[in-house]
């Protein structure tokens, strides 16, 4: 197919670089950041617009946030085809202002610039109105992937909040792990073993039979003892996760 790709962020960059191994054509990176966007698009042998090009594409995809996601589809020709990647903006939503026909790309993945991402292992959820649209997207997430399915809005809604638990908030909680073993002048490296043992642990088990610690033994007196090692603010956060752990088991 003929792409053109809305975006020079994390998003944009990963899909951009994964559809162009797939021998998808990208015809284009449109952006606001010259610098990045002409990177990218050397990268993906494109060009870089700041505005709509005069250029027909098979499918524009929309890597941008949620707020500008409208605004991006409204300057096109509403003859052009175009997929947005959002976790949680509804579909209906979008049709009520735009006369496109759209559809959603949604790939469930951290991505960063800095890593690798091995796409074919990355979950792509689709959503279109039109039967066509969906099969063109999801043969389109098929030729990067393998764990291509469809999903409603409010699934991938669904899914998205369970993302922010699983990776965001996780990942908030390995840095405040950090910041506490280095304020010590401790190595936070010697806790790596630990945080790849819970990641492999809670998909080979569930977290639910993987849960280990004084909260889910009920230990007062060690939960105390961490409290009194913490600032307000983390001993907030410890507090709460604590309870939330001990209300799961008592079940």
């Amino acid at each position: 197919m003929k792409i053109g790709i809305v975006g020079s962020g994390n998003v944009a960059f990963h899909l951009a670089q994964g559809l162009k191994d797939a021998d998808h054509q990208i015809s284009y990176i449109m952006g606001r950041n010259e610098l990045i966007g002409r990177d990218l698009a050397i990268r993906v042998s494109s060009d870089f617009f700041f505005n709509v090009p005069d250029i027909e594409v098979d499918w524009v995809i929309v890597c941008v946030n949620d707020d500008s996601i409208i605004p991006v589809i409204e300057q096109f020709p509403s003859t052009q085809k175009i997929a947005y990647t959002s976790g949680t903006v509804n579909l209906n939503t979008v049709l009520q202002h735009v006369q496109n026909e759209v559809g959603v790309f949604y790939p469930l993945q951290s991505f960063s610039k800095e890593r690798e991402v091995n796409l074919f292992e990355v979950p792509f959820l689709i959503e279109a109105k039109e039967d066509a649209s969906a099969k063109e997207l999801f043969d389109l997430a098929w030729s990067i992937s393998r764990k291509v399915q469809f999903c409603t809005s409010e699934q991938r809604k669904h899914y998205h909040v369970a993302a922010v638990f699983v990776n965001n908030f996780s990942n908030h909680l390995f840095q405040i792990g950090k910041e506490h073993v280095e304020a010590n002048d401790l190595n936070f490296e010697v806790l790596y073993p630990l945080i790849q043992e819970t990641v492999q642990k809670a998909m080979d088990l569930s977290p639910f039979e993987a849960q280990t610690g004084p909260a889910r033994r009920n230990d007062q007196k060690t939960i105390l003892e961490h409290l009194q090692l913490l600032d307000e603010p983390q001993q907030t956060i410890y507090e709460q996760m604590t309870n939330s752990i001990i209300k799961t088991y008592q079940k």
